[in-house]
This record gives structure tokens, C-alpha cells and sequence, in this order.
């Protein structure tokens, strides 16, 4: 019985510790996405603000490949910090695709995703 005992509280801890391990490993999948979102909303600001429309036809697209990568995490944990990358998001990535850059409109909405992701990185530390 004592060895009974001892191999379902071990399976128990081991089960925990696995189960531990999976969590972190969530939330450094959200960790590193929010960071790389980050360094690319960063990029962008540079190319908004330099006027160069190329740069920012190219690197305004990569946010939503980088979102797509952690979403579903955010939604099951963080709703309404993923309502509000959302917000800002979708206007972002069309407003880096438009025709013509309006520097100071995309300019705004990028400042307004970064805050978010900000917001949430500091979030999920």
C-alpha cells in the first residue's frame, strides 16, 4: 500500500511539473511575439517617419504573420488586451499597404499598437 501510495504522488508531481512547464512555455511564446511585434512596430515608426513608403509596404505587413503566431494565447488569457492590439492592428497593417502614406495618421495608429503591446508584454511577464 505504501508503495502504492508513493507512485501515485510521484506521477501527481510529475504530472504538475509537466503541466507547469507547459504554461511558461505559453507564455514565452507570447513573451518572444510580443517582442518581435515590438522591434517591428519600432522599424516601422523609423520608416514612417523617414517618408520612406517601400520600407513601410514591407515591414507594416510582417505585424500580422507575428500576430497570427500567438493570438489564440492572448484571446483565451487576455481578452481585453487582445481586443485592443485588434483595435489598433487591422488600421495599422492597411494603413502600411494604402497607396499613398499618410505619415501622420499611420504614425498615430502605430503609436497606439505599440502602447498596447507595451501593455501587454508588461502583462505577461
Amino acid at each position: 500500500m505504501k508503495k502504492l501510495t508513493s507512485m501515485v504522488l510521484s506521477i501527481g508531481f510529475g504530472s504538475a511539473l509537466l503541466l507547469a512547464g507547459c504554461g511558461s512555455n505559453n507564455s514565452n511564446e507570447v513573451s518572444d511575439g510580443v517582442n518581435k511585434m515590438l522591434d517591428t512596430t519600432e522599424q516601422l515608426s523609423k520608416a514612417i517617419d523617414s517618408g520612406d513608403q517601400a520600407k513601410v509596404k514591407e515591414v507594416g505587413p510582417k505585424l500580422e504573420d507575428q500576430w497570427k503566431v500567438f493570438e489564440d494565447e492572448v484571446k483565451k488569457d487576455n481578452k481585453d488586451l487582445y481586443g485592443k492590439v485588434e483595435k489598433y492592428l487591422d488600421p495599422t497593417i492597411a494603413g502600411s499597404e494604402a497607396p499613398t502614406l499618410d505619415k501622420k495618421a499611420l504614425g498615430t495608429l502605430n503609436d497606439q499598437l505599440t502602447d498596447a503591446l507595451k501593455e501587454l508584454a508588461d502583462k505577461t511577464k
